[in-house]
């Protein structure tokens, strides 16, 4: 007898090219922080959102709703803004690179979060801030203004990314499941 596929805890991302991806972990080495772990070079990204356990029932309408979500929208430019620290209230549990939000970046997490956010909070598109997670605190730490992201140039973004998240000891390994060209 056979065992059921579990489900996947999925999310959809926009990459950086690798330049830009060292650029930003260089910012954040200029930095004077307490105890973290940084993101892997191959990990850094964007996540426009996170669709969390998925059943594998339902891969099929998740692709499509990824699909459609960046159907008929141009690819876009992205420009990394400053780095800061997150959340904006309270002890701090990492660093991200903030950029800016460009519209068709905006409309795809707004097509995605109304196709498949499973959470009401995660359909409200004012609460997304594009930024790509540098590093984790070990514990939440009290931080000061971080400061301006160090002269991180702007970047092409012509697709998405649906990954899969598989969480381990030492850390969660992303494996890409599919990618959709912008457009």
């Amino acid at each position: 007898m056979s065992r059921p596929i579990a489900n996947q805890r999925l999310f959809v991302a926009v990459y950086p090219p690798p330049d830009a991806a060292r650029s930003m972990r260089n910012a954040l080495r200029k930095l004077t922080l307490p105890a973290h772990r940084e993101t892997p070079m191959e990990q850094i990204h964007l996540t426009a959102l996170f669709l969390g356990d998925t059943p594998a029932a339902e891969m099929d309408s998740v692709l499509e709703s990824i699909e459609r979500s960046v159907a008929g929208l141009k690819p876009f430019t992205l420009a990394p803004r400053r780095l800061i620290a997150l959340p904006q209230q309270g002890p701090a549990r990492l660093i991200a690179c903030e950029t800016d939000a460009p519209p068709d970046l905006m409309e795809i997490h707004r097509r995605l979060a109304h196709r498949l956010a499973r959470n009401v909070r995660d359909r409200d598109v004012e609460r997304f801030l594009p930024h790509f997670t540098l590093c984790r605190f070990r514990s939440p730490s009290r931080l000061s203004d971080v400061g301006p992201g160090r002269a991180i140039e702007p970047f092409h973004v012509d697709q998405v990314r649906l990954m899969r998240s598989v969480l381990r000891p030492d850390g969660a390994e992303h494996v890409e499941v599919r990618t959709f060209p912008i457009g």
